[in-house]
């Protein structure tokens, strides 16, 4: 067991590591120097990068939806479970039939009663044909004996016996006009009966065509093998079992595992110089120690907010991985990506905590034996932390970084000329914690 500090020691040994600093009154100055870091200026091999966070995608996916069957909306049975391996034409969804099957049976049985309807009609209406048949036959003979018989001799038969037989004749052909007239009127009801009826018998044949239809295609099979990736919805949930989707709802989809790519989502303002085909190192989260080559398929020409309401915007773009892991990557996994903007050879770099100014004051503090000096400089490409400068340095100083120093500067040396200055080619240089990483448009070649 370690024995303890006296707390007196310790308080005494902060005090005079102040004072020994400059931050307390009393404490001696020193340097101006000493009272502020100081980094040299180096000459190196610069790489320009910019960072990304995004999702592993697959590179070949076949969505999975629900088919669009003229019944509706269908109720999932079993789902093949997420991250499952499957080969093609393996079942991967089915849906319930319990509901469709009574609807089959219900619009059976109508078709079959509209098929009964008719034939009914139909037995009817032969029926009623051959009795107003019968009865003209009869009116006929009625009206034939009639005439043949007529009674119009007055000095045998009576007058009454004349208008009889007459009035017999004319109601035998009042009778066949009303037979015929009763065919015509009774025939075009039963074809109209039976155009209403062919009509629901069409319409219950089109209901069981329907549900016949979806009853096929009740069961999905994977379209190609590879790997299950349920699809979420707009509420951020996945589907399950139980419930009800609507035709055309993405439910999943079979992806390649050995073909993946990283879509990135990459600052506005650190775009600039991120073209097609630039190499591209990735990071995976689940797996920080292992860094995977790629390049940078494809950029967005346009930059878009990714949250609603957001004025902070984005450029999406597409890294595709050399080689795949289909045993550690798996669509959905988030990671960084470091995309290489450019490459500088025997650059000077500094820290951007050291720039300070803006636009034509950019400048840093050399510290040197003399004292602090002011250096005016052009800043180049850089990244987040640090950036190149075109001109100003050399390469050997050092440079102060952190706040302003509270001291003199040396007279004379106040914001000289750069030599070879061109403001018009010069990059826009970067304040204090400006992280702007590059002076190109996004894409430009």
């Amino acid at each position: 067991m370690r024995a303890a500090w006296p707390l007196g020691l310790v308080v005494a040994a902060g005090v005079a590591l102040s004072m020994a600093c400059g931050l307390l009154p009393g404490g001696s100055s020193g340097s101006a120097a000493s009272a502020n870091a100081t980094v040299p200026v180096q000459r190196e091999t610069f790489s320009v990068s910019v960072k990304a966070r995004g999702e592993l995608e697959s590179e070949q996916a076949s969505p999975i939806a629900v088919p669009k069957v003229p019944t509706g909306a269908l109720k999932v049975k079993e789902l093949a479970p997420e991250g499952t391996m499957v080969e093609e034409g393996q079942v991967i969804v089915v849906f319930d039939d319990s509901q469709l099957n009574i609807e089959l049976a219900n619009h059976t049985a109508s078709f079959r009663s509209s098929n009964r309807r008719i034939d009914k009609t139909d037995i009817e209406r032969g029926m009623e044909a051959g009795s107003v048949l019968t009865d003209r036959q009869v009116a006929e003979m009625e009206q034939a004996w009639a005439a043949e018989f007529q009674l119009q001799d007055e000095d045998i038969y009576s007058q009454l016996e004349i208008l009889g037989a007459a009035l017999d004749m004319a109601t035998a052909e009042e009778r066949i006009v009303f037979a015929d007239a009763k065919l015509l009127l009774r025939g075009e009801y039963y074809d109209i009966d039976k155009s209403i009826l062919d009509v629901e018998k069409g319409q219950a044949e089109g209901k069981l065509e329907r549900v016949q239809s979806s009853l096929g295609q009740l069961v999905l099979t994977a379209p190609i093998g590879g790997m299950v990736v349920y699809r979420k919805n707009w509420r951020g949930a996945m589907v399950t079992v139980g419930d009800t989707l609507w035709p055309g709802n993405i439910v999943m989809s079979i992806v390649d595992p050995t073909r993946t790519s990283l879509k990135v989502n990459i600052f506005e303002k650190d775009a600039a110089g991120v073209e097609e085909n630039s190499p591209v190192q990735v990071r995976i989260d689940a797996f920080p120690a292992m860094a995977f080559a790629g390049t940078v398929r494809s950029i967005a020409t346009l930059s878009r907010p990714i949250e609603q309401g957001s004025p902070v915007k984005y450029f999406e773009a597409v890294v595709a991985l050399e080689q795949g892991d289909a045993v550690r990557l798996k669509p959905g996994m988030k990671g960084e990506a470091v995309i290489l903007v450019k490459e500088l050879t025997d650059a000077v770099v500094v820290p951007r905590a050291a720039v300070r100014g803006a636009e034509e004051e950019t400048h840093v503090l050399i510290s040197s034996a003399e004292g602090i000096r002011r250096q005016r400089v052009l800043l180049g490409a850089g990244d987040q932390v640090r950036v190149s400068v075109v001109a100003g340095l050399q390469g050997g100083e050092h440079i102060l970084l952190g706040v302003q120093p509270d001291v003199e500067l040396l007279p004379g040396d106040d914001l000289p000329a750069v030599v070879g200055e061109d403001k018009e080619e010069a990059p826009p240089p970067a304040a204090v914690g400006d992280e702007s990483v590059a002076v190109e448009t996004p894409g430009a070649s």
